[in-house]
Order: structure tokens, then C-alpha cells, then sequence
């Protein structure tokens, strides 16, 4: 019987990548799936998938490594890092306790892969590479230690028995019989457009439908829109439909997105379901000035959508704990009629 005596784990040495992990007694086999995902991908940047034999998940997926404790890079935490040996979580002492499992385990979840954004986009797409490299038959799905319902509602698309998921607590270094891991579906800060195609091919979309949708974040904590009930009532005057998205299952969300010609919403991981929206649709963002990045914006070039955002102005908030700003409403309606045009009750 193995040791169940918590220790702290330490890598041996961290391989920069997937592609410079050398095949040796630990590394079965390795399959380049790029060609068999997408024949438009970056030569920079391509899809494989290795077995390793013994392989290591430590913690809540933090981390990837060989039986010899050999750090993979490129993936989970070290995801995106130029330098990632020097990377802060190599660093980190925790007691872990080992945990050992018979039986082949499919890393699917990214490190942090219980936010909605990076789940659907980041971890999800990630199940096509292993389908694409063979993978049909296995005992464990790998997922984040938080369980989240988005994800399970997924996974039930993708019809993984409920009994194979299997969640990594942060207490343990999970070590495997055979482990799988695959690459990231695509750069960091950039989105593929396979993704996006892979994605609405799960749900089928609606033939009609709402076509103008406000997304609010009335029901989610922080960076709330302090007028939100001027800009709803000038948008409903307009045809918009006001929803608050966390309140649908994921089936529901990406059909109701799938007739939308245009978005309006304050940033935030319900613009994640635009993915879901044909083709050609507007989506206008609208950010706290303080609370901006471009992943919605790289997300619509990758679908093939238009887009167009508006900063907000912020409110001085005492306590410092939530962030809270004003639009301009008049501004908002500007943008909408500036980016779409009407085609036989269409946007384009």
C-alpha cells in the first residue's frame, strides 16, 4: 500500500512545453491533432496530446507533471508564461497528501477553469483534441476542485458520465496510471476560430428568436451600473430584451443567443454566450473605467462579429469593495445606431 503521509511536493525541472517534452519511459506517445482540429491554425502554436505513464496533477490542477515530477509548461497554471520556471506556484510549499489511481484519467479543466469565460472557451474545447487523438475510452475526466453547474451541464453535451468526473482537491498531488493532457486550444489573450465553430455545433441553434438583447448583471455581486434602470428602459424603447443570463441553464443561454443580431451588456462572463450568436451580430461592451481588458473584443473577431465599447464613468465607492459606474445612455444608443445597419430586419 502506498504512503499517505502529506509532504511537500517539489518539481524536478520544468520542459517548456508540450512539443519539448522528450518521449522517454514516462511519455508513451505524443499525437500532433492540429491539422485534424483546423487547417487555419498558427504554425506557432500547435495542438498535441501526450500520454504519460504515472503523470501528476498537483492540486486543484495547477500544475502537470512526469512520474519524475518534471513540470510541463504551456499548460494549467504555467499556461501563457515566457519564463515558466520562474513562475510563483513552482515556488509555493504546501502539504499535499499522494494519491494514487488506477486507470487512465483526461486532463480537461485549465487551472481556472471554475470561471464561466475560461471553462467554455479555455478547458471545454479541449475535449475535441482528445477526441481528435483517440482518447474514447477512459476511467476519469479531470476538473477543478470547485464544482460549478455550467460545467456539468456541459459535460452532459458531451455525454461523460457523471460517475468519470472526477474533481482534484488542492490537498493532493493525484498521480495516474495513464495521464492525457492536452494542449490549450489556442494562444493566451487570443481566441481560434475553430473554438467558436466547435462550440455552436453542441447546441442546436434556434430558427428564430430574439434578435436585440440587453445582458444585465442586476443578479451578479460587483461592478454594477448604477443607471442601469435608464439605459434598460431606453433600450426596451428601442426592442431591446432585458435577461439576466446566470438564471438559464448554458443550454438556454446559447439558444437565446443564437438568434441575437445584437448585444449590449457590461463587461462580464455572460458575454461569453455571444459565442453562440450568428456570425455578423454587434456586440457593444461597456466597461467600468477601471475594470477593462480585450478578450470579448478578440472573442467577437474570432466569431466573425462586429464590435463596438463604451466606457463608463466610476462612482468613488468607501468601502472599496465593489465597483459601480454610470453611461452615458444617449451615448450608448449612438453607438448601436452608428454600428448597426437594418437589412430586411437583420444586422450586419
Amino acid at each position: 500500500m502506498r504512503s499517505a503521509i502529506p509532504f511537500f511536493w517539489q518539481p524536478k525541472g520544468v520542459v517548456p512545453s508540450l512539443e519539448a517534452l522528450p518521449l522517454c519511459k514516462h511519455v508513451l506517445q505524443k499525437k500532433d491533432v492540429t491539422f485534424a482540429v483546423s487547417e487555419k491554425l498558427p504554425q506557432e502554436h500547435p495542438l498535441l496530446v501526450a500520454e504519460l505513464a504515472g503523470g501528476k496533477v498537483i492540486g486543484d490542477l495547477r500544475l502537470t507533471a512526469t512520474a519524475d515530477n518534471l513540470v510541463i509548461g504551456g499548460v494549467q497554471t504555467v499556461f501563457g508564461c515566457s519564463n515558466p520556471d520562474g513562475h510563483y506556484v513552482l515556488k509555493r510549499h504546501r502539504f499535499r497528501l499522494p494519491k494514487y489511481r488506477h486507470g487512465t484519467a483526461l486532463l480537461l479543466g485549465a487551472s481556472n477553469s471554475d470561471n464561466y469565460y475560461h471553462w467554455l472557451l479555455d478547458s471545454l474545447p479541449r475535449w475535441k483534441l482528445l477526441q481528435a487523438a483517440g482518447w474514447r475510452d477512459y476511467d476519469f475526466v479531470l476538473l477543478h476542485s470547485l464544482p460549478r453547474q455550467f460545467q456539468d451541464q456541459t459535460l452532459d453535451w458531451l455525454e461523460v458520465p457523471a460517475s468519470k468526473r472526477l474533481r482534484c482537491s488542492k490537498n493532493f498531488v493525484h498521480q495516474f496510471e495513464r495521464l492525457v493532457v492536452p494542449s490549450m486550444p489556442f494562444p493566451t489573450e487570443e481566441v481560434s476560430g475553430w473554438v467558436c465553430e466547435w462550440l455552436r455545433s453542441l447546441v442546436p441553434a434556434r430558427t428564430s428568436g430574439l434578435e436585440k438583447l440587453y445582458l444585465s448583471r442586476r443578479g451578479v455581486c460587483g461592478r454594477q451600473l448604477a443607471n442601469e434602470a435608464e439605459l434598460q428602459a431606453a433600450l426596451m424603447a428601442q426592442g431591446f430584451v432585458p435577461v439576466q443570463l446566470e438564471t438559464l441553464s448554458v443550454t438556454e443561454q446559447a439558444r437565446l443567443l443564437s438568434t441575437a443580431r445584437c448585444v449590449v451588456a457590461p463587461h462580464g462572463a455572460a458575454l461569453t454566450n455571444v459565442v453562440f450568436a450568428p456570425p455578423g451580430a454587434l456586440l457593444v461592451e461597456l466597461f467600468h473605467p477601471q475594470h477593462k481588458n480585450r478578450c470579448y473584443a478578440n472573442l467577437a473577431a474570432a466569431c466573425g462579429h462586429h464590435y463596438a465599447s463604451l466606457d463608463g464613468c466610476a462612482i468613488p465607492q468607501g468601502n472599496g469593495k465593489r465597483l459601480e459606474n454610470t453611461v452615458d445612455v444617449s451615448a450608448v444608443l449612438k453607438l448601436i445606431e452608428a454600428n448597426c445597419q437594418p437589412a430586411g430586419g437583420k444586422f450586419h
